[in-house]
């Protein structure tokens, strides 16, 4: 057989006559056919680990109903596309408002210089009670032609509810509106997509503005509630997670008719009008979290600055102190039910109006001068105690150190003016604390040294004679080491104005007597000062503050030396546990609530020790053993190398220490004892050499990955 050969040009002719026949064959007209549909842009949600909205638009029809456009895009800013009407967990709506607008059954005391938040979802709760918590919920809702997915990362909802107030106020279109909305997605790994966003404009003019009625952050609320952690911010099926989302439904009128319950569900009590504003919500959960047992909140609720953090960008950042508003002291000032306030006298009943003597301008303290101005323990807190210097005597008898106690505007308090009442646990209420640091350590367990030996210089300033027959201060200057000093003093004081200490009154109450705020100084033995502490540092007072500001147990301290001059790393308390720093602190911050629910969980290590402070390669190599208790038969404090014991303050029996635990520390340099005793006695320490190698394999980035599953227990 021959072969056929085609040329190029053969094969061209041939394709197209071919191409012809074939068209030809269909009866085609010779015109385009119609364009297909364009695909979607953007990636699938379900492909997202992250996702953030944009609201871009909101308008309200002639017949009431709201629409909202909106974005949506992940964490680099890419488009999502993909979301259903049942991932738009909520959407609130509303307006800025006048207080009278209420009318006076509705919020005590109204003002009309007061705006509030008025939402356009009401909802009835029965007996004249009502709620602004009606919001629209894309999962429950029946509406199937109100979703519109563009598939470019845009969407379109109209809420399918005409505005409701209940014919309490009117729909205004020349104020400022604002819309909240939240989405609760899940992507294809089943991992939970949150999101809060919010749009405010002036719907007559269509113009955008600002967040009105700015009274605080939500980074406020978040230094104690850390978003992603147990205690994050996280209500009504974990959809609404920030403050100002709170603030949508929770307004000012919210009220409703409540019964308390025991653990079975039985009634406590009568029932009672709760106050279910976001202000009566928070002051109530806050009062009975800092007041009872079960209670977590770390810092006293009447200082209000610890939430209400002055900020010049909010317009309502001072309206706590502005003396307006009569449910706001009510919502602490009782307890629940809130009929008769505990301690206050029987004419304070809820609903009377508290402003019309308590204001700056009335007979009784205001807002501001009740828990700042006119209040003993904030002015203690301004007070501050300089150690000017310390001598030690020739023949080592004694030390003598000089200090100063000063008022906010530096004058000198006299020691009449400091509590000379005895401790009832033994020495004096007020005290200064002498100590003393080598190696990284206290060397002395916590020695207050008391009102006794204190004697007013002519300078005002006053001198305490520490003397080696009543304190241990032989051993510090033995060691050569560095001299430490804080104080532990308290000013008498009423309403926040000093006094002459008189004891019959500190004892009825008639008289204040607060812990001043103290700082940590620093001497050598030659009387020369040391700028900055010689321990390491692996937490800040700053961090601590996040959630404690000045309420921190025992006393008020600026930094951490002052804790650890008392929880040393050989301290054992009296029933013979561990009271080093690191196990007190670690100990306190494994946080559950009053339901049992776990509140803050202490493996987020930066949370108090910043950047690095967690760093096993901060601890030093001749660092000091650390106390883990006491020998039962002899008495002798028991010691952990201090690497190791970095790991056990957290790490103790049953949980994550076991008998291989215990062979993997020992084998990498460690000194951990047994599982049912930890340590070995302190005088057996020096002469095992110790050279712990944890932090080779234990890098900060290790630590930080070892510790960042906040899902499990």
């Amino acid at each position: 057989m021959k072969k056929l050969v085609m040329i190029k040009a053969t094969k061209a002719l041939l394709s197209a006559g071919l191409l012809t026949f074939a068209l030809t064959g269909c009866g085609s007209d010779g015109k385009d056919g119609e364009d297909g549909e364009n695909g979607p842009i953007g990636s699938p949600i379900e492909t997202a680990t992250f996702i953030k909205s944009t609201i871009t638009d909101a308008s309200v029809d002639e017949n009431n109903f709201l629409t909202v456009t909106f974005k949506l895009a992940d964490a680099n800013g890419a488009a999502l596309y993909g979301l259903t009407q049942k991932d738009i967990a909520a959407i609130s709506f509303g307006r800025v408002g006048n207080a009278t607008e209420l009318g006076e059954d509705e919020i005590v005391n109204p003002s009309v210089e007061r705006q509030i938040w008025l939402s356009y979802y009401n909802k009835d709760k029965g007996d004249g009670y009502f709620t602004g918590s009606n919001y629209f919920n894309g999962s429950s809702s029946e509406c199937t032609d109100c979703f519109t997915d563009h598939n470019d990362g845009s969407y379109t909802i109209t809420v399918d509810r005409a505005i409701d107030t209940l014919d309490k106020y009117e729909f205004v279109a020349d104020t400022t509106n604002g819309v909240y909305m939240s989405l609760k997605a899940t992507n294809s790994t089943e991992q939970s997509l949150l999101d809060n966003t919010f749009y405010y404009w002036i719907p007559a003019t269509e113009s955008v503005v600002e967040k009105p009625l700015q009274i605080l952050a939500n980074s406020d609320c978040q230094t104690c509630h850390r978003a992603g952690q147990n205690g994050a911010l996280s209500f009504h099926g974990s959809k609404h997670t920030t403050e100002e989302a709170c603030s949508f439904c929770h307004t000012d009128y919210n009220r409703y008719e409540k019964q308390d319950t025991d653990s079975e569900g039985n009634p406590i009590g009568d029932a009672y009008a709760f106050d279910g504003s976001i202000k009566g919500m928070v002051h109530s959960i806050h009062n009975v979290s800092n007041f009872t047992d079960e209670g977590i909140y770390p810092q006293k609720t009447s200082n209000c600055q610890t939430c209400h953090n002055p900020d010049e960008n909010f317009n309502l950042t001072d309206s706590w102190k502005a003396d307006m508003d009569t449910t706001a002291c009510w919502s602490c000032h009782s307890p629940s039910p809130a009929e008769v306030a505990a301690g206050v006298p029987s004419s304070h009943r809820q609903g009377q109006n508290c402003l019309s003597c308590h204001s700056d301008a009335g007979s009784a303290r205001g807002a501001e001068q009740a828990h700042y101005t006119l209040n003993s323990n904030n002015a203690s807190a301004t007070y501050s105690v300089t150690f000017n210097s310390m001598s030690v005597a020739e023949d080592e008898s004694a030390i003598l150190v000089n200090f100063t106690v000063t008022d906010a505007e530096g004058q000198f308090i006299s020691i009449n003016q400091i509590d000379p009442r005895p401790y009832q646990y033994g020495g004096f209420n007020s005290a200064i604390v002498i100590n003393g640091v080598l190696n990284d350590d206290y060397l002395v367990n916590y020695q207050k040294v008391g009102y006794d030996t204190f004697s007013e210089e002519a300078d005002g300033s006053i001198t305490s004679i520490v003397n080696a027959t009543d304190f241990d201060i032989q051993t510090i200057i033995e060691a050569q080491a560095t001299v430490v000093l804080s104080s532990q003093l308290h000013v008498c004081s009423h309403r926040g104005v000093i006094q002459y200490c008189d004891e019959d009154d500190l004892n009825s109450g008639s008289q204040d007597a607060p812990y001043v705020t103290s700082d940590t100084f620093y001497f050598n033995l030659d009387g020369t000062t040391v700028e900055t502490s010689p321990r390491v540092q692996h937490a800040i007072m700053s961090d601590c503050q996040q959630c404690h500001t000045t309420q921190i147990t025992h006393r008020y301290t600026n930094d951490i030396d002052g804790c650890a001059t008392c929880h040393n790393g050989t301290r054992v308390n009296s029933s013979g546990a561990s009271s080093n720093l690191a196990t007190v602190a670690h100990n306190k911050h494994y946080l559950y609530d009053a339901n049992g629910d776990l509140f803050f969980k202490k493996t987020e290590c930066q949370a108090c020790h910043g950047e690095d402070g967690f760093s096993i390669n901060k601890i030093t190599a001749d660092a000091t053993p650390v106390g883990f208790g006491r020998d039962a038969d002899t008495g002798e404090t028991l010691v952990v190398s201090p690497q190791a014991a970095a790991c056990l303050s957290c790490h103790q029996p049953p949980y994550g220490l076991n008998e291989t635990t215990i062979g993997h520390m020992e084998s990498n340099g460690g000194v951990v004892g047994t599982i049912t005793q930890l340590g070995v006695p302190m005088s057996e320490y020096e002469a095992l050499n110790v050279v712990e190698t944890c932090s080779t394999c234990h890098t900060d980035t290790n630590m930080l990955n070892a510790h960042s599953n906040w899902g499990g227990n």
